[in-house]
């Protein structure tokens, strides 16, 4: 006898679980309110991301700010679990050069233009 397969979509997209562990391994976190806290977010935002199997784009850019941790070893699992620092002492844009001459076509934040970066990386990462 054959199985059919469920006409639904599992809880977690495959590998939700794991991303989500690596998370709270980047942040040395045990609980949820622990990470959000790290986050600086409410823990229904912890409990939230765990039920819908995504991480959000700013968690990244935070572990990335904050601990150096490589976004593309959260959601995948491999490579460098960390980036390095070009110097010591360096945060992750102090060698990056403003540019001055640049202008927008809308005004945008700085957390805006971060997460739509990572939006791109991740789709580009698949």
């Amino acid at each position: 006898m054959t199985e059919d397969p469920a006409p639904y979509a599992p809880l977690y997209p495959p590998g939700a679980a794991a991303r989500l562990q690596r998370v709270f391994e980047a942040a040395a976190c045990r609980t949820q309110t622990e990470l959000a806290t790290f986050l600086g977010v409410r823990q229904s935002s912890i409990a939230d991301a765990k039920r819908r199997g995504s991480i959000p784009p700013e968690w990244l850019v935070t572990l990335l700010l904050k601990q150096w941790v490589n976004p593309a070893w959260v959601l995948t699992g491999k490579g460098s679990r960390y980036l390095q620092p070009a110097e010591p002492g360096d945060t992750p844009y102090s060698h990056v050069q403003p540019l001055a001459e640049a202008e927008c076509s809308t005004p945008c934040s700085t957390e805006a233009l971060l997460a739509e970066i990572i939006r791109r990386v991740l789709r580009e990462i698949g």
